[in-house]
């Protein structure tokens, strides 16, 4: 029977348990370099964010990097390690095979870190630089000190920003920080061309447990992609890093999404529909997809939404709408590419379409996701049933979705009708898509439609960012 690529579902109901708030990255990636995430092994990524369970190998003449924080682990050839444990108090890894420099540069009061040797006890580090060899089982400090291009006092970023950001180190090297009157300290990116803009150089990924995530190809884009909130200023993009959190948590990407639930957003002369995204802006509210976890939620805005307690669920487990419908501030520079890019994990830029403008302010916005699932090959044949409790907990989920729109789905319904009689044809990107943000403007209120669409198999709760507030101000870390 031949292979069908049918599209997976978006993700299951949203769990209750919090994901993992703490990650590393791939932050080198020289030859060939494997990385198990998800529970299957592909190929390495430059900022691929790894988490407990995840395990990196590097094949022969090749090397691979690691970040944690301010943390480092390098891979020699013929080398793999796994991560056993990682939050935010402990590391721990385990060193399969091959040899591995590992530099210890911060630990604070109850924090561990742990190296396990395959088949031995684990040892415990304190800072230093260590020389790790799986081939004689010893762990031993190395004579050779830490690299010498990476002196974490000679940096400016951890003045404002807490060095457990992963990533944080690469910003001194790749742009200015600035202050501002308004978001307080601002890191600004030098060197980019005139139609740059946030989550647009690089791809999508699909990740256990968090879903569609973004890999971005700038080797500064990890802390700027998952962290923090971006804001166009004077003609040119500014990283807000927000109010200092000292264990910031981890996001898969701080964007919103346009279109239609499960569907995308419809643009012309295309095959199928497309998927646009947009950065949040500061003060607008990250709301998962993935995660009902109250507590969770708030920590990921804490820092860039000055009042956390309007983070709440209504009755029904969703979000408030004051939080769904929002004036978001960037979705006029929303990035658009063909859905087949998206789910695929195609690379974002060359694929580019240009939408008129007042398509992208008219588009419902969906917060968390597009609830889209990557694509998947499989058999073709009959579709899992569902049953038991997850039965009960999704018919239970759907019903009250429908409950929920059910008034808005007409008026929507009439929108996209009204869109696809006057819609203008759509034309690659060549220049900047750029307009003046709403925080630089006075600007009326808006109302997002949101349309959640039930399918065969559970897609996810919504969840995504809402401006819930005014931009808090970030201050330097004195």
């Amino acid at each position: 029977m031949a292979p069908i690529p049918p599209i997976e579902p978006a993700a299951a109901v949203p769990a209750a348990e919090a994901p993992p708030g703490r990650v590393g990255r791939l932050s080198l990636v020289a030859g060939s370099v494997s990385v198990r995430s998800s529970g299957e092994w592909g190929d390495g990524l430059l900022n691929l964010p790894l988490a407990a369970g995840a395990a990196v190998r590097a094949d022969a003449q090749s090397h691979a990097g690691i970040e944690i924080g301010g943390d480092t682990i390098g891979l020699a050839p013929d080398s793999e390690i796994e991560i056993v444990i990682l939050d935010d108090r402990a590391i721990r890894v385990t060193v399969v095979r091959g040899r591995v420099d590992f530099a210890a540069r911060r630990l604070g009061g109850g924090e561990s870190i742990e190296v396990e040797v395959a088949g031995q006890g684990s040892q415990r580090l304190r800072p230093d630089h260590y020389d790790i060899d799986a081939g004689t089982g010893q762990i031993a400090v190395s004579t050779e000190g830490a690299p010498p291009d990476y002196d974490e006092t000679r940096l400016a970023a951890p003045y404002y920003v807490s060095p457990y950001i992963t990533g944080f180190a690469e910003l001194d090297g790749a742009g200015s920080w600035q202050s501002t009157a308004e978001l307080g300290a601002v890191w600004v990116p030098t060197g980019l061309s005139a139609d740059w803009a946030p989550y647009r150089d690089g791809q999508w990924r699909w990740i256990k447990p968090w879903g569609w995530t973004w890999i971005d190809s700038q080797p500064w884009g990890f802390a700027t992609s998952h962290y923090g909130r971006w804001a166009f200023i004077g003609g040119r993009w500014a990283w807000a890093p927000g109010n200092f959190v000292e264990h910031p948590q981890y996001i898969p990407a701080a964007v919103a999404f346009l279109g239609t639930a499960g569907v995308g957003l419809s643009v012309a002369d295309i095959t199928g529909p497309g998927i646009a995204w947009f950065p949040l802006a500061p003060g607008e509210v990250y709301w998962p997809s993935y995660s009902r976890n109250l507590a969770y939620v708030r920590g990921l805005n804490r820092g860039n939404v000055s009042d956390l307690e309007a983070i709440r669920l209504d009755a029904d487990g969703e979000p408030p709408r004051e939080i769904v419908d929002g004036n978001f501030a960037n979705r006029g520079f929303a990035s658009v590419v063909p859905r087949a890019v998206f789910v695929n994990g195609g690379a974002v830029t060359p694929a580019l379409l240009a939408v008129p403008e007042q398509r992208l302010q008219d588009a419902p916005v969906l917060i968390g996701s597009p609830q889209v699932g990557p694509v998947v090959r499989q058999v073709a044949g009959a579709a899992p049933a569902i049953t038991g409790s997850g039965r009960t907990e999704w018919v239970s989920h759907i019903a009250a979705l429908v409950a929920r729109n059910l008034n808005r789905t007409k008026a929507l319904q009439t929108a996209f009708a009204h869109h696809l009689r006057g819609r203008e044809p759509a034309t690659r990107l060549h220049g900047a898509h750029l307009r003046a943000p709403a925080y630089t403007l006075s600007a009326g209120p808006r109302h997002t439609l949101l349309l959640r669409v039930a399918h065969a198999a559970p897609p996810p709760s919504h969840g995504g960012g809402g401006k819930g507030s005014r931009p808090s101000n970030a201050r330097h870390r004195s």
